[in-house]
């Protein structure tokens, strides 16, 4: 499973593959790159099916509810007028001429900015592409060009309600996102978010002592990324970045996300950069159901505690997973790694149901630290290192469990962090948590008779995945994945709605490996779809 796959919370998991004009399926038909990544799998058979997208012939369908980073559902078209802009050009002058309640719909393709996109003064504005997040990008200079020529920033805001969606933003100077004094409650879903040469998105306050900052922040879906190496010195010392910094900010979330190699190699100025970082006076920050994937660091509700303030306050970190490859961190840099999720000079910080596996790179999963770190929780984690209270910090712990192993893991490498049937020291081994009802994918706990251990609450429940679909004489023959104890049907149709589907096989019983079912004498129709669901 590619790291951004996420499956929807359904009580009717199911796998679709269709043939098209009785041409004959060319070998296996895993999933495509695109298509890995979403989980193969429609809602509730018994409604109309929404929105089907075909990757590939013979490839999955999913439907439109279905969300991974950078590939969410559509957000609704709103606003008191829609600008359309085809060049950037008209997307210049389109900000130019800029009015309270726009929406500018950007058309597909490449807009190589001439200028860094200011919404000044103008609130309730929305930039956004039609859907998806790889449609249409906003291509700055360069990272490390310092002949910007105008384009620092890719979108900069002081307006409130400012909606950045459905786009892709690359290779600027400075931020990609930069929300100023001014800004309230803005809204980043969906984007793509490539090869910044500091903070992604960075969030600057009104007044730090007074904890006047911009506030209800919403960052969902998202995919944050250095494709190469990490920035230059541009003034701050080499490899100056975060995911997101945001000062004296209330109340944001951050979810849903993937932050993938925002890493720095050994030497450099900023070891330990957070992909997350809310601090300064922050207050009340979400973090849950993000996929950080060799990150020097993942999370940090403060880092500071010389201030009169706490440097953070409040807030969850949950539902995460947190993978670090093998030998990412020299052993020499792992000397003052303290932990991977911290929360510094930051009471009553809740760190709940994470996985963590960290490969040795780190020495702890979660650090608290500092004695104004007061009423903190780390309960119910799932981790291969320890949880630490340092400089007189105090939370409560339970429920963790510090031993984890790849091999609990359906993929570790690619920050799949599901659990394995065979990871029984995890599955229904928790104490359930009032704060915590759902899991990495959004799925309900307890499944079991216990919640389980860590980000995922593991289920029978999952979707089959259709792995092959051949033709054999006149027969198809599915392959789809199963769980032991468990029955499937298979079922097809003609057409996808309006009309009836019709068993090919039911209660065919799971193994826990890959199952063939087969459909006699199914050629002779010019078009067949295949589902595999749960047997009611």
């Amino acid at each position: 499973m590619n790291p951004g796959c996420r499956r929807p919370n359904t009580d009717e998991p199911l796998s679709a593959h269709f043939v098209e004009n009785g041409e004959k399926p060319h070998g296996s038909t895993k999933c495509s790159t695109k298509a890995r990544d979403k989980w193969a799998a429609l809602k509730d058979l018994v409604k109309p099916i929404q929105i089907l997208h075909t990757v590939a012939l013979f490839a999955p369908l999913w439907v439109a509810h279905a969300a991974s980073p950078g590939n969410a559902p559509p957000l609704p078209m709103a606003g008191t007028r829609v600008v359309n802009v085809a060049t950037e050009p008209q997307l210049q002058t389109a900000m130019g001429n800029l009015q309270n309640g726009d929406t500018l719909l950007l058309a597909d393709g490449t807009y190589h900015l001439t200028t860094s996109l200011y919404i000044n003064g103008r609130h309730n504005v929305t930039v956004r592409g039609n859907a998806g997040s790889s449609n249409v990008v906003l291509a700055g200079k360069g990272m490390d060009n310092l002949n910007h020529g105008g384009v620092p920033f890719g979108i900069w805001s002081n307006g409130t309600n400012t909606t950045i969606a459905h786009l892709t933003i690359r290779d600027t100077w400075d931020n990609e996102i930069i929300f100023n004094p001014g800004a309230q409650s803005p809204r980043v879903y969906c984007v793509r978010l490539l090869n910044a040469g500091s903070q992604f998105i960075k969030s600057n306050p009104t007044d730090v002592h007074a904890g006047s900052g911009v506030n209800n922040g919403v960052v969902e879906y998202c995919w944050f990324e250095y494709t190469g190496s990490p920035p230059a010195d541009h003034g701050s010392g080499v490899g100056y970045f975060n995911g997101i910094s945001a000062h004296a900010a209330q109340n944001w979330i951050i979810r849903g996300n993937l932050f993938r190699n925002l890493h720095n190699p050994d030497g450099t100025a900023y070891p330990w950069n957070p992909a997350v970082l809310f601090w300064r006076h922050s207050v009340n920050t979400a973090t849950e159901q993000n996929i950080f994937l060799n990150v020097d660091r993942a999370v940090a509700y403060g880092l500071d505690n010389t201030t009169p303030y706490f440097d953070h306050a409040g807030g969850v970190v949950r539902n995460n997973f947190v993978y670090l490859a093998p030998g990412l961190l020299s052993a020499s840099r792992k000397t003052s790694s303290d932990g991977s999720i911290i929360a510094w000079n930051s009471p009553g910080t809740r760190i709940d149901h994470n996985t963590v596996l960290l490969n040795s790179n780190e020495f702890y999963a979660v650090e608290f630290r500092f004695p104004t770190t007061t009423n903190g929780t780390a309960r119910n984690n799932l981790a291969d290192a320890p949880i630490h209270l340092r400089d007189s910090a105090a939370a409560t712990q339970s429920g963790n469990l510090l031993t984890a192993v790849p091999a609990m893991f359906v993929n570790p490498a690619t920050a799949d962090l599901h659990l394995r049937t065979s990871a029984t020291n995890a599955i229904d081994k928790a104490a359930p948590l009032g704060t915590v009802t759902n899991d990495f994918d959004g799925d309900f706990r307890p499944r079991g008779v216990g919640s389980d251990i860590g980000a995922d609450e593991f289920t029978t429940n999952a979707p089959p995945r259709i792995t092959a679909f051949r033709l054999s004489g006149t027969n198809f023959l599915i392959s789809f994945t199963t769980f032991p104890g468990v029955g499937y049907d298979v079922q097809r149709a003609s057409e996808v709605t309006g009309t009836a589907w019709s068993l090919v096989v039911t209660n065919l019983p799971g193994t826990g490996g890959v199952v063939q079912s087969t459909d006699t004498n199914a050629t002779g129709e010019a078009r067949r779809f295949y589902l595999v669901r749960l047997s009611p």
